[in-house]
Parts: structure tokens; C-alpha cells; sequence
């Protein structure tokens, strides 16, 4: 049998519907054409095609009136996502179905006494057998891979990572060497993370973000009409690059003294130019690093005023978000059912 082509219907309208069946646990065909304002026939085909494609399932509204009992189409949480975490030494593995939850998580300590890239090919092999037990590859909507780094197709490898062996390991082929499936995005984590803090805006009149994660890193992305911005070296924002008087970067500055005074200073010197040339709606800061970056607010933004030459009632707004785990792993799903979803469409 043929598939439902759906060529006809522009790809905004296939997204809104997609979009709209995400925010239900179940919707009726009439409720997504008056959320997304597209007509009911319109609704009916894009629906039609992805049951075809099992993207959605289709149950029964119960009513105790007589007349024709209206479909009602969720989720198809089957369908689920692997991601795979490289990017601390202690490796880990998450499953996350398509509604964007965790259904499970398996962690690898590293071991020391042998090199990283055997370390990778134990975790990927701890990763086949629980894949072997538990999961139906067939119900894979896709795999993925978090780095601390910038991953480099060319030669199969990750650059300025604090993963340093990254730089010599071929991450894809081992992956899929073990796994014998294929890898579909491998990505940096500050991307990833960006990418799910940009969804939780979208709803909002936000057109322009600066975005800053500090863990055991401080880096950043900078997001423009829903995109994040390229980059010399694939995105742009990379604040831990910047420069400072006494430690050469504001990485090397943080590596050497954490989140402290003197550290939020140099941040707020580095995110006043970026303000400057940017100019973004708000500046978002996630701290992952387990302290608490809101106590700095005052000094932090004091000291972007200072540098920038802006009264305060100039600044975009700065929100802080005490995270504590960063949101790469949803980041990095959404990014990938976004690609698969329209793969299914096409």
C-alpha cells in the first residue's frame, strides 16, 4: 500500500499539528485544527500519515450520548531515543521516548587502568547487552551522541573538548561498530542545551537569546529567530574563549577558582560585550556548577552596566536558572525528532 503523501502540505502546517498533539496527552482532530487555525481536512491527512507511520496512536473519546465516537490520537511513546553522553569520562546512556521523558539510564564509571578509547568500547558494549535485553531497535526514532566538544565529521573526532582524547578517537565508528546501528546527530552539549531552554521559550515574544551554561565548563550559544547562530567552529557565543587579564580565558579563570566574585566579574565584562554587539531579548544563565549563581546577581549585573556604559534599565533581562544537570539530553532529542519527523513527512 502507498504511503499518505503529504508533498501538498507546507511543512509549518505538518509542524503546528505535530506540535499540537505533543501538548496533549490526547486531542481529538477538531481540537488540533482549533489550536493550529488549519482546516479540519488539513488536520485529517497530516494525522492520517503519521498513524500510517505509527509517529501517533489513535484510541476511542468514550460519550455516553449516541452518535459517532470521535478518534482521539497521542504519542506513540514506544517510539524512543537514544542518547548517548560523552561528555565527562564517566559515560552514560539515556532513553527517552518522544513525549521527551526518561524511561531509562544506564552510567559507566570510568576506569582508569586502561585507555580512554578501550573505556568506549566496554560503556558501547555494556550499552549492546542492555539494548539486546531490553529495548525493540525496530521502535528507535533515532541515536545520538553528547559531546564536550565540537564534533568534526571529516575525521571522526571531537576538538577543544575538555575530553582531551576525544581528539583521537573515532567516536561514530566505534559507536556503531558496537551498536550496529547508525548514529544520527553527535553534538555539543552546550548546543543540545540551548536547544531545550529555546523550546521552553517559544511560547514567549523572545526573539534573540544569549545563552550561558557553567558546569565543569562555561560556555555558550547565542540563538537568533529560533536558531542557534553558526559559528567559526560550527556555533557562535562560545564565551569560556574570552579573554582575561590574569588567566588568559575565563575557562582557565573558572577552572582555577570556581563560581566565586571574582569569576561572576570576569563573566559580566565578557557578557557586556556580547550585549553590546548582540543585543539579545534576555540573557539566559544556567548554572550546573551545584553553587548558587542568583547570590551574584546584584555584582553580576553592576559590573555589565559598568563595562557596557548602560543604566540598568537598559539591560535585557537576565534570567539565572539553578539547575543543577544541564538540559543536553532533551536538547538533544528535540533536535533529533524535529529531523525525524520531517524524514517520515517527506
Amino acid at each position: 500500500m502507498e504511503r499518505i503523501n503529504l508533498s501538498s502540505i507546507k511543512k509549518e502546517s505538518v509542524r503546528a499539528i505535530f506540535n499540537a498533539i505533543t501538548g496533549k496527552d490526547q486531542i481529538s482532530r477538531a481540537e488540533i485544527a482549533e489550536i493550529t487555525g488549519l482546516s479540519l481536512m488539513t488536520v485529517g491527512k497530516v494525522a492520517d500519515a503519521l498513524l500510517e507511520r505509527r509517529v501517533i496512536i489513535q484510541s476511542k473519546e468514550i460519550k455516553n450520548v449516541a452518535g459517532r465516537r470521535a478518534g482521539l490520537v497521542s504519542l506513540n511513546t514506544d517510539k524512543f531515543f537514544m542518547i548517548i553522553d560523552l561528555t565527562s569520562r564517566n559515560m552514560s546512556m539515556t532513553v527517552m521516548n518522544i513525549a521527551l521523558n526518561i524511561v531509562d539510564k544506564i552510567v559507566y564509571e570510568y576506569n582508569s587502568d586502561f585507555y580512554y578509547e578501550e573505556n568506549l568500547y566496554i560503556f558501547m558494549k555494556n550499552v549492546k547487552i542492555y539494548v539486546l535485553r531490553n529495548l525493540d531497535m525496530a521502535e528507535a526514532a533515532g541515536i545520538g551522541v553528547v559531546l564536550p566538544g565540537t564534533y568534526v565529521p571529516d575525521t571522526d573526532t571531537v576538538v577543544s573538548s575538555r575530553v582531551p582524547e576525544l581528539a583521537k578517537t573515532h567516536v561514530r565508528a566505534i559507536i556503531e561498530d558496537v551498536l550496529r546501528y547508525p548514529v544520527g546527530m553527535l553534538e555539543k552539549d552546550v548546543l543540545t542545551a540551548a536547544a531545550s531552554n529555546l523550546a521552553d521559550l517559544e511560547k514567549e515574544d523572545v526573539s534573540s537569546v544569549a545563552y550561558v551554561c557553567i558546569g565543569e565548563t562555561i560556555s555558550g550559544a547565542l540563538i537568533s529567530g529560533g536558531e542557534i547562530l553558526q559559528g567559526r567552529e560550527a556555533y557562535a557565543g562560545d564565551i569560556g574563549r574570552m579573554p582575561t587579564e590574569d588567566h588568559g580565558t575565563l575557562q582557565a579563570l573558572f577552572d582555577a577558582r570556581g563560581l566565586r566574585e571574582e569569576t561572576v566579574a570576569e563573566l559580566a565584562r565578557a557578557l557586556a560585550y556580547e550585549i553590546m554587539l548582540f543585543d539579545p531579548d534576555i540573557v539566559l544563565i544556567e548554572n550546573c556548577t551545584g553553587g548558587k549563581m542568583e547570590q551574584f546577581r546584584p555584582l553580576l549585573v553592576n559590573r555589565i552596566c559598568r563595562t557596557a556604559g548602560f543604566s540598568e534599565d537598559r539591560l535585557p533581562e537576565i534570567r539565572i536558572l539553578e539547575t543543577g544537570v544541564r538540559h543536553a539530553y532533551r536538547g538533544l532529542a528535540i533536535r533529533m525528532r524535529s529531523a525525524w519527523i520531517q524524514k517520515e513527512v517527506n
